[in-house]
């Protein structure tokens, strides 16, 4: 049995709506040139999930006529960039301040920390709360290792 298609879907596509801030649309505005919207934010989403940088179109696809196919200029290779998120930005400066914390305490505060009922919440408390319970929490194997040495 077929399922039935909503009146927003094609066999290769599905609309969308979307609210989206007028700051926002004023920068991809700025940035998209006469690139049409919808173009820009298919080519944007598609540079994100492959996890390229987004720049400006430098071209447009245009039409001549409707017996002539759409001139293109010569694709220039792609360059694959690494994009660091927010998120793996902070858990990285989170490893540093635990990691770098535990070479200023002494070996005396270390077997006390790792011989207390709680340790994680001793260790904490030995950094001056730096960091959340959660963030000790989720790299314990790696700072347990550290603090036997």
């Amino acid at each position: 049995m077929r399922s039935k298609k909503r009146a927003n879907e094609t066999a290769t596509s599905v609309r969308k709506d979307m609210r989206i801030d007028k700051d926002l649309l004023a920068k991809i505005d700025d940035i998209r040139g006469d690139v049409p919207f919808s173009a820009w934010v298919k080519r944007a989403i598609k540079m994100r999930l492959e996890g390229l940088e987004i720049k400006p179109i430098e071209s447009v696809l245009t039409t001549i006529s409707a017996d002539k196919k759409r001139k293109k200029k010569p694709q220039q290779p792609v360059k694959t960039t690494t994009v660091r998120t927010a998120n793996e930005l902070r858990a990285e400066k989170t490893k540093q301040l635990l990691f770098s914390s535990i070479s200023s305490l002494s070996q005396a505060e270390k077997s006390e920390i790792l011989n207390a009922r709680y340790p994680k919440s001793q260790y904490r408390k030995a950094i001056g709360e730096l960091v959340s319970k959660d963030s000790i929490a989720k790299y314990w194997n790696e700072i347990e290792v550290m603090l036997k040495k």
